[in-house]
């Protein structure tokens, strides 16, 4: 069966057995790894497509054009610093693999650029072109990593069952139309 599903739900669909293969974006996959480091989706294949980099963007008001800036700010702040995106786990993962001191991450859904600078310091954001982020007066200090859509899966299929084998012959037709 087939659902309609937001791609932020996909893979935790796989990992709880409700679905065999999904299609969504690697930044969603991770986010849901960094969350659950046991979990046993994987991607199976790169569909080469919907291609977005995952940005920390600031406020062009903010005195800070790269990480090392954004941590002096931060320094001199009293406040905890606020980060905010809809990659909680992303954002999660950032703010303490960058050392960004005492912060709190804000889940959001959608028209994240609305809450720089009133209501976050940081945004975790997508783009594909960056010109949204300018056009709201904002600047990106940092690329975290590419993201493109992609087929996940459950690693624990057995590809030596019919359903695994089924599995086989999908991953092969969307392998050579991407190819």
């Amino acid at each position: 069966d087939v659902y309609k599903r937001q791609p932020q739900d996909l893979p935790l669909q796989v990992a709880n057995g409700n679905f065999d293969l999904a299609i969504t974006g690697r930044d969603w996959l991770m986010d849901h790894l960094y969350q659950f480091p046991s979990s046993p989706v994987k991607e199976f294949l790169d569909l080469k497509s919907g291609r977005v980099r995952v940005v920390a963007v600031v406020s062009q008001k903010m005195p800070a054009g790269d990480i090392s800036g954004l941590r002096q700010f931060i320094e001199e702040k009293s406040e905890p610093f606020r980060v905010a995106s809809e990659y909680v786990n992303i954002a999660d993962k950032y703010a303490r693999e960058n050392h960004l001191g005492h912060y709190r991450v804000i889940p959001t859904w959608g028209a994240t650029e609305a809450f720089l600078p009133d209501d976050a310091d940081l945004l975790i954001e997508n783009t594909e072109t960056g010109r949204t982020i300018a056009r709201h007066n904002l600047k990106i200090i940092d690329t975290l990593f590419e993201s493109t859509a992609c087929l996940i899966g459950n690693a624990k299929i057995r590809f030596g069952t019919i359903k695994g084998e089924r599995i086989k012959y999908i991953m092969a037709l969307l392998r050579a139309a991407v190819e």
